[in-house]
């Protein structure tokens, strides 16, 4: 579809946040992307709360996220996701490829390819469910953030115990391991609808990723923002919501060259 024959209110935005981060943590980025897309597209933006919507496992919640999105008449829905929500975006595409007219898909992971890989991923999560149940929050914050994969950088929002469930955050990490996710990449190379996949350049596990994903899918598009870790959308605010704006805007219709 061209870019002209949008018309007011024929866009609609699902982002979906990532883990220890609540919907709130989108608002700023939100606010200035409605005001970049003004006057080309009147966007509405749908943002998920992982803490509260349904599904024990990564194609449950993908196939529960779909029903619901498909009752939101739009000419173009659109789907954002971030980390954890990146994967579970690349599920909600794969369940339902025709729901969707574009993804943008931060830093996130398309699959294990080993079994091996697979469940030693599975043990380090159940280590961190137990973690949440048990560990102090303080201790715990300093132990996430001290993780290799965000590149030595504190987040940019607050992360407040009091804004979580611990049972639930507990829950998250086992029924939503990458160590329970296929490898994806096949399944990912036969989607028609464009897909930007964005990492940091800081980032080298995420940028190889996003490279491999590039290489071998048509549909899908690698963009590294420059100084920027895993979480590129705090971190480069601004670059990042550029690069978002035009894929809306203009850039999503671009079919890469083979």
């Amino acid at each position: 579809m061209s870019p002209k024959s949008i018309v007011p209110s024929d866009v609609g935005l699902w982002m979906i946040h990532g883990n220890l981060q609540t919907p709130k943590v989108w608002h700023p980025i939100t606010t200035q992307l409605h005001q970049a897309v003004r006057p080309k597209l009147n966007l509405s933006i749908f943002l998920e709360d992982l803490w509260t919507s349904p599904g024990d496992s990564l194609e449950e919640w993908a196939a529960l996220f779909c029903q619901r999105v498909h009752t939101h008449h739009f000419k173009s829905r659109f789907l954002l996701g971030y980390s954890l929500g990146g994967r579970l975006a690349f599920h909600a595409l794969l369940h339902r490829p025709e729901l969707w007219q574009g993804a943008i898909i931060i830093s996130a992971d398309s699959g294990l390819e080993s079994e091996c890989d697979r469940n030693r991923c599975l043990q380090r999560d159940k280590a961190w469910s137990n973690k949440f149940l048990h560990d102090k929050w303080e201790n715990l914050m300093q132990e996430w953030n001290s993780l290799s994969v965000f590149c030595g950088r504190q987040p940019t929002y607050s992360v407040l115990e009091k804004d979580f469930s611990r049972i639930k955050l507990s829950q998250i990490f086992q029924i939503f391991s990458k160590g329970h996710q296929s490898n994806l990449l096949p399944n990912l190379q036969t989607l028609n609808a464009p897909i930007l996949y964005i990492s940091g350049s800081e980032d080298m596990h995420y940028c190889q990723i996003g490279q491999k994903l590039d290489r071998h899918c048509l549909s899908i598009n690698h963009r590294i923002i420059l100084n920027a870790g895993h979480r590129v959308p705090w971190e480069k605010k601004n670059s990042f919501l550029l690069v978002l704006t035009h894929f809306l805007t203009r850039g999503y219709n671009t079919q890469k060259a083979n």
